[in-house]
């Protein structure tokens, strides 16, 4: 199986290569960092397997690489591996040819499963089957941070230094530290930026 990994992050790309290198026959696997690399991979490489971001700084963003790399790869499953939940990104996802969304909370044993089912033909939304109806968002994904987690989580958005929020919530750097990283796994991404995003949409700012 030939497969394409498209992230801007290298540690996603790189813990993914290990993912399915562990539960697939892999014959190749490449990466590009931004979608306009994607486009040029696509171009030069057959591909049985696409994942990619959506959220990419520099260059093309996700749903507009999506829309080139179906037109290049007509039979490659292209799969979205992102952090973003929101239903208007999955539906226009599905309506420019993809053929699942996974959301990169998701643990590595899930991640294959949906994989496999995908590779067999079928269309997977976070988890359930896509059937070309209208995602609901009852469907959608849940905050999923603990109540200590949410704590340090709206204190660091605020933009509260470690020993700050350790100060605050009388607790060791050690452990803000840790539910940092927690969080981080949790949510898909440690970039502040994009955490924001995420208080202001679930309204946690306002806590």
């Amino acid at each position: 199986m030939n497969v394409l990994i498209v992230d801007d992050h290298e540690i996603v790309r790189e813990g993914l290569a290990l993912l399915l290198k562990d539960a697939f026959p892999i014959q190749s696997l490449k990466f590009a960092s931004e979608g306009r690399e994607a486009i040029q991979k696509a171009f030069q490489n057959s591909f049985d397997l696409v994942l990619l971001d959506l959220s990419m700084p520099d260059g093309l963003d996700g749903l507009l690489t999506l829309k080139e790399l179906r037109g290049i790869l007509p039979k490659a499953k292209i799969v979205i591996f992102s952090m973003y939940d929101e239903v208007e990104y999955q539906m226009k996802a599905m309506e420019y040819g993809a053929d699942g969304y996974l959301v990169k909370r998701f643990k590595s044993d899930e991640i294959i499963h949906y994989l496999q089912s995908i590779l067999k033909g079928e269309k997977i939304v976070n988890g359930k089957l896509y059937t070309n109806q209208p995602i609901k968002e009852d469907d959608n994904w849940k905050f999923p941070l603990s109540p200590r987690e949410q704590e340090v989580f709206i204190l660091t958005v605020k933009g509260y230094t470690q020993k700050e929020i350790a100060e605050t919530m009388h607790i060791s750097i050690r452990t803000v530290e840790n539910h940092r990283r927690s969080i981080s796994k949790k949510l898909g991404t440690k970039n502040k930026s994009e955490w924001l995003k995420m208080a202001q949409k679930y309204k946690l700012l306002d806590l």
